[in-house]
């Protein structure tokens, strides 16, 4: 099975680079260590800015996506982590008739007879500000990417 670890994000937004620093994490340590670069074998591992129907570019020709993204609460806990399938993730346009959601974008691949992923995990990053521009993750954030890494790689082992 050819799996796609994706993270998204916008590092000049601050937490909003968590998928990003994730991604990059899990690079050094398959780099570093035998454990983990076995563990990866059949995964690879992409860093995106790309939203819409510009991310079917990315996920065509994997049987399963595994996202790391950032997600906007009420009151959030920065790092606090949601586990999301496809059907959790609410389909409904964003800010623009133009934006095209993710589930929608997969969608829009089955329709059109691409090989889009078949199973979709989302791991849902909680985060204060993901508005305001700063390049770096907040101290907050900083603290909970080793358990976010660790929880990412036990999605990634799942099958």
């Amino acid at each position: 099975m050819k799996t796609l670890l994706l993270g998204l994000g916008n590092e000049l937004y601050g937490d909003d680079g968590i998928g990003i620093q994730v991604v990059r994490r899990l690079k050094e340590e398959a780099a570093q260590k035998t454990r983990t670069a076995a563990a990866l074998r059949d995964t690879d591992l992409e860093e995106c800015c790309l939203s819409g129907l510009a991310l079917l570019d990315v996920i065509v020709g994997y049987d399963r996506l595994v996202i790391v993204d950032t997600i906007k609460r009420l009151s959030p806990v920065p790092g606090r982590i949601h586990l999301l399938g496809e059907k959790d993730v609410r389909s409904l346009p964003g800010p623009s008739p133009h934006y095209v959601s993710i589930p929608q974008a997969i969608e829009i691949g089955r329709r059109l007879g691409l090989h889009v992923p078949s199973e979709i995990r989302i791991v849902a990053v909680e985060a204060k500000n993901i508005y305001s521009l700063g390049e770096s993750l907040s101290r907050e954030m900083r603290e909970r990417l080793p358990a976010i890494v660790r929880r990412v790689k036990s999605v990634l082992r799942e099958s």
